[in-house]
């Protein structure tokens, strides 16, 4: 598997979402090949004087528009989504409106615009709901919460953009990508910062298996897919190809901090409609893109917990 060193150099390439976990180490990778990068995030963020930022929404389709008119990017990476897990009718308008919506405004004006020749937009495994292991693409899925149905219509409406138009959309859907650096409302950091504050940690019984990617890993797997013409038009999925249950996670986290006896298994209910157990079949993703995870879970949790362990409690 070849790593891409230099391909992005003086490229241009706007990412949407830059400003969250994953967008700002794709933004790193890409400013160490010399690439010449546009940013998207609806909150202007600290990033290098050197980018261009455009402070929007992405659901705000002329703005989109007159972004991508004036910086006609030859590459693409669509990270911006609303994320929110909420099962409630509002999360679902927000999830269309963002998700849907932007996603549209994005890709009608890449079209529109002629200088694109890769659009990378960031599925999510989400989207295969409860069904047949391991999760392969070709299966109808069954989201299960507002997030990965909206998630699911914008994997339709790229194929679509695809299909009717030729635009050049390929559809990464990753398992749990984690990492140094990732917001605490999530399952690692919050079990890292409560073990390391010396706090109870409550969850499920943990009997859900989970893939856990790390972001490292995606990374590579991002910038492998936008220079590989026949990953044009598919659904990849992208994970470690290691599940593992909760429970065994937190404590092989609880183990490796040396924090006995702080976890509380079953003091959270699961949640409705939770999927028990996903991982994903890994074959297109080798044989489309040559590429497999390199980061052994061990590792991606030293790291993980090295960073948090240096991090000032609040």
């Amino acid at each position: 598997m070849g790593k891409p060193d230099t391909f992005f150099s003086d490229k241009k390439i706007l990412i949407s979402g830059a400003s969250g976990f994953i967008g700002r180490y794709l933004l790193n990778q890409l400013l160490e090949q010399g690439a010449h990068i546009t940013t998207i995030s609806r909150s202007r963020g600290e990033l290098p004087q050197k980018i261009e930022q455009y402070t929007l929404d992405i659901s705000n389709g002329q703005a989109i528009c007159n972004c991508i008119k004036a910086c006609q990017p030859e590459y693409i990476f669509h990270l911006a989504a609303f994320k929110e897990r909420s099962p409630t009718v509002e999360s679902l308008h927000a999830a269309i409106e963002t998700n849907l919506i932007g996603s549209f405004n994005v890709f009608s004006a890449a079209k529109e615009a002629g200088s694109v020749k890769s659009i990378i937009t960031l599925g999510t495994a989400e989207e295969y709901g409860n069904n047949i292991l391991p999760f392969d693409e070709k299966v109808r899925e069954f989201p299960a919460s507002p997030y990965s149905f909206s998630k699911l219509c914008v994997t339709h409406l790229a194929e679509l953009f695809w299909r009717l138009y030729d635009l050049p959309i390929t559809i990464i859907r990753p398992t749990l990508a984690y990492g140094p650096g990732q917001g605490t409302e999530m399952f690692l950091p919050a079990l890292i910062t409560s073990l390391r504050n010396n706090e109870p940690f409550g969850m499920t019984r943990g009997d859900q298996t989970r893939d856990f990617l790390f972001v490292g890993d995606l990374i590579e797997a991002l910038l492998i897919s936008a220079q590989t013409p026949g990953s044009r038009g598919q659904i990849i999925n992208i994970g470690s190809g290691s599940p593992v249950k909760l429970a065994e996670i937190a404590h092989m986290v609880e183990h490796m901090m040396g924090r006995n006896g702080l976890i509380r298994l079953g003091s959270q209910p699961y949640r409705k409609n939770e999927v028990m157990n996903y991982f994903v079949d890994l074959k297109k993703a080798e044989d489309i893109l040559q590429w497999h995870a390199t980061t052994s879970l061990e590792t991606g949790l030293q790291k993980t917990i090295t960073y948090y362990q240096g991090v000032q409690k609040t």
